[in-house]
């Protein structure tokens, strides 16, 4: 298989905020967002452990789903205890896909960076140690304010198995489009599909019967009831996906901002990957900016509708059975 895998990511500090708590992970089949909370310091450097731990397991050519466990309890220990040392929650959310495989002949050249790419994209934030060595974003410049702009083909030479992992622990969330049987638009926005179920309390109160409306009216949609670096430990949504068509992942600085039909409509209307991410922030920026806003697109080469299903604790890729009749549980 030598059908291409295109990316793009981008993440702003917004309108509001001093400082930039997201970071973002995606290098070679791993698609992360995370949002970090905590303060300054403590949202911050737990937003950069859960990069450093995801790009451990982005450095393995074959992943499970003991792996992706290890890797969010090893960044679980370090959060834990950055927040006792600060004296508070260091935490942080995370979203996002992992293949299960990477060929180990897979290339990589980068995308045409638009203006506004800054050299060194791949940091999670200032000051925190390079995680990412392959990433190439290397033009100057500046067209959104205190952002990064990536974008990546990565060639899969060898391929990646038919299935992936979506990941999920907090509010950000990850979603999922099909192409458009269409001339006119390359996506098809009555497809797009959120993949995860936020751990917050306003989705608690939606689950108990509360509607929509009133929730969002009654309860901080910032609340969450999971992360890394909770006292109390945590552990990870993982469900199972067909790995193929566009994946849209985001802090939610911008599901927050806009509608779910409002980022279905602005992903459909860009082909191009790096160009779906740079609108749907500048979007959210439009709308308030309230948050840090953060938005990975990944897109990879399909020709089947996406279906999905959670995964239990003990279960893996290879438990899965009659996934094409699947469906999206959330």
């Amino acid at each position: 298989m030598n059908e291409a895998i295109a990316v793009g990511a981008l993440t702003d500090v917004g309108m509001r905020r001093a400082t930039n708590q997201d970071a973002f992970l995606a290098e070679c089949g791993v698609y992360v967002v995370c949002d970090g909370m905590g303060g300054e310091s403590g949202g911050e450097r737990a937003s950069a452990i859960a990069v450093e731990e995801f790009t451990r397991l982005a450095a393995d050519g074959e992943r499970t789903r003991a792996a992706i466990d290890a890797a969010v309890q090893r960044a679980q220990r370090r959060a834990r205890a950055l927040g006792v040392e600060l004296g508070g929650i260091a935490g942080t959310t995370i979203s996002g896909i992992v293949l299960p495989q990477w060929g180990a002949g897979a290339a990589t050249s980068p995308l045409a960076a638009p203006h506004g790419a800054h050299a060194a994209a791949h940091m999670p934030h200032r000051g925190a140690e390079s995680v990412i060595d392959d990433w190439d974003a290397t033009q100057p410049g500046a067209t959104l304010d205190d952002s990064t702009l990536t974008g990546e083909w990565q060639a899969a030479r060898g391929g990646w198995a038919a299935p992936c992992y979506v990941v999920n622990i907090g509010d950000s969330r990850t979603y999922h489009m099909e192409r458009a049987d269409s001339a006119v638009m390359a996506w098809d926005a009555r497809t797009f599909t959120q993949l995860t179920h936020d751990h917050s309390s306003r989705q608690e109160a939606i689950d108990a019967g509360m509607g929509e409306a009133e929730a969002g009216r009654r309860i901080a949609r910032n609340i969450i009831t999971r992360c890394i670096g909770a006292p109390h430990g945590t552990h990870a949504d993982v469900f199972v996906a067909p790995a193929h068509g566009r994946f849209i992942m985001c802090s939610d600085g911008c599901h927050g901002e806009l509608e779910d039909a409002t980022i279905a409509s602005i992903a459909a209307a860009h082909n191009d990957a790096a160009d779906a991410a740079r609108a749907l922030v500048q979007a959210s920026l439009d709308a308030g900016g309230s948050d840090n806003v953060t938005v990975v697109v990944v897109d990879i080469p399909a020709d089947r509708a996406a279906l999905g299903a959670r995964l239990e604790d003990d279960e893996d890729l290879g438990d899965v059975h009659g996934l094409d009749d699947a469906t999206v549980q959330t």
